[in-house]
């Protein structure tokens, strides 16, 4: 038990020993909170993506095909390198949320890679996910972040939405736009905004996914909102701006 006993004794010498001791059980209990949250935010995070591909591994064993092979194991090397960014970031954001590494990158890759890879379980479900918009947007981010940010609100619609699921792009002043919508109920009125904080949820969620896909959106400077309730609307806002490379021999400014 790390918490801090705030008892004291009268006595200068016991008492600077006590402030010592509760000082190092809050650090102690700060870092098992972080711990405990790493935890339930990587099995999270890991569990769809290691469920997609166990289905690539399965239909590998499945056939004879050569070509059949190559392709679904170049499917799942390409999911395995976005496990492995999962992962990094997830271990990052853990030391400090703040520390980001956006790049300039292709919108339209990271969308029409999260649709390839859901259309399967919507199929199943008996339902569909499309994209419509504006195409060929560079925005700024995680490539593999922002993907997890989708996954997360895909997954989020095929749990407690209903019908298509639509992912619309748009530019506003300088910013690139990703809305995720579906034809369902959308988000009770009891929830509202705090549907992105922790512990707070559906039916038959743990409450972390879209609270872990705001804090991935956020550490790259961006933003994930949710725009309207009734049918749902969820907007992830990336910047469209390069980041600022500094030059290696670039030293900080003393003033």
């Amino acid at each position: 038990d790390p918490r801090p006993r705030h008892k004291r004794y009268g006595v200068p010498e016991l008492d600077r020993v006590a402030d010592v001791l509760d000082s190092s059980a809050e650090r102690i209990a700060r870092m098992l909170t972080a711990e405990r949250r790493l935890a339930a935010d990587a099995s999270h995070q890991l569990r769809t993506p290691l469920t997609a591909l166990s289905m690539r591994l399965e239909e590998i064993t499945l056939t004879d095909e050569l070509d059949t092979v190559k392709e679904e194991a170049n499917v799942a090397l390409t999911q395995v390198e976005r496990l492995t960014d999962v992962v990094e970031r997830l271990l990052t954001n853990s030391r400090d949320p703040r520390i980001g590494s956006a790049v300039s990158f292709d919108l339209d890759e990271v969308l029409q890679q999260q649709i390839a890879e859901w259309r399967p379980a919507y199929r199943s479900a008996g339902r569909a996910i499309v994209s419509s918009g504006k195409r060929h947007l560079q925005a700024v981010g995680t490539p593999g972040a922002v993907a997890q940010v989708l996954a997360a609100l895909i997954e989020n619609s095929l749990m407690h939405g209903g019908g298509t699921v639509a992912l619309r792009t748009r530019v506003t002043g300088n910013q690139a736009v990703v809305e995720v919508t579906d034809e369902g109920p959308g988000v009770p009125a009891d929830l509202g905004a705090r549907i992105f904080e922790r512990t707070i949820s559906g039916r038959n969620s743990t409450g972390i996914g879209l609270a872990v896909a705001r804090d991935l959106a956020e550490a790259d400077g961006g933003r994930l909102e949710l725009l309207q309730t009734q049918p749902p609307v969820f907007g992830l806002f990336l910047s469209r701006t390069p980041p600022l490379k500094k030059h290696p021999d670039e030293q900080p400014t003393v003033r």
